[in-house]
């Protein structure tokens, strides 16, 4: 998938701390790549949004596994339980409050304000902790493997063209790609990445984005609404909404509200489509390399 990259004023802070140690007192916990942390959810949710199996686009190198987007809701003192990513790669945007972070790859907890990003990739054990009185809310998007899930190729799928508008009115950057290859280091998923991508829309601006055939796209508006153009019925994504876009199609989205639209994307693509793209921000966490 080519996408036309611009610069995003987008703050995206995470800030160490010495402040490690958490009072487990009364809570099940468990150990995990030499990390003990809660082992029950406290206070959170998660809604998934989109599930699409990759296979059926014809990705061979991730055949019986899917691109997958959960919004995730992390109310005051929410805890989010251990657990690794040694089967999942995943990339998380903090889209408002402030949350800790525990994991087994750095010293001292990691704090993500809002905008704050996470590559979820390697050997880890990771879990959350929302210590302030504001809920939290997460956009997250994974590659995982579904119970019983086919591993049966289809070709990949043929283009669908839609006319497509030129973009006006848009501010559109990475933030950040998992290598998928790197991340299992066993042939899964060589050659393609996880990435995902902030846009901006203003007041009757429009963004068109082409999914190229075998590259399947998930979105996420998290402020404002549009409205997205495919080979279907036109269809208005209000805020907190999402949708997929696969099997070749084409798709671009109108600003048809107005106050500014954000959308985020979780997109599956060759790494060579992010190869010397400059990101926004630094990563959230250096050390969480595959």
């Amino acid at each position: 998938m080519t996408i036309r990259t611009m610069t995003l004023g987008l703050a995206i802070a995470a800030l160490g701390t010495t402040a490690f140690a958490f009072d487990m007192g009364g809570l099940k916990t468990k150990v995990l790549y030499g990390l003990e942390g809660p082992s029950q959810a406290r206070d959170i949710s998660n809604k998934v949004l989109g599930d699409t199996a990759l296979s059926e686009e014809g990705i061979a190198e991730l055949a019986g596994r899917n691109l997958r987007t959960r919004f995730w809701t992390i109310n005051d003192k929410g805890i989010v339980p251990i657990h690794d990513h040694a089967n999942r790669p995943a990339v998380f945007t903090v889209l408002s409050g402030q949350i800790y972070e525990y994991t087994s790859t750095a010293e001292d907890r990691v704090l993500h304000d809002t905008g704050g990003l996470a590559l979820e990739e390697g050997e880890l054990a990771h879990w959350w902790l929302n210590e302030s009185e504001e809920t939290v809310h997460l956009i997250a998007f994974d590659v995982y493997a579904p119970n019983n899930a086919s591993t049966e190729v289809a070709p990949v799928p043929a283009g669908i063209d839609v006319k497509l508008p030129d973009d006006q009115g848009v501010e559109h950057a990475l933030l950040g790609a998992v290598n998928i290859g790197t991340h299992f280091g066993d042939g899964t998923g060589e050659g393609w990445v996880l990435s995902t991508y902030r846009t901006t829309i203003e007041p009757g601006g429009n963004f068109a984005s082409f999914t190229a055939p075998g590259e399947p796209i998930q979105s996420f508006v998290w402020e404002g609404e549009v409205t997205e153009y495919s080979v279907s019925d036109p269809k208005v994504l209000a805020t907190r909404s999402g949708s997929t876009v696969a099997g070749g199609a084409q798709a671009w989205w109108e600003n048809t509200g107005d106050v500014p639209a954000v959308i985020y994307f979780g997109v599956v693509e060759p790494a060579s489509e992010v190869e010397g793209v400059e990101r926004v921000g630094p990563l959230a966490h250096g050390s969480h390399g595959g």
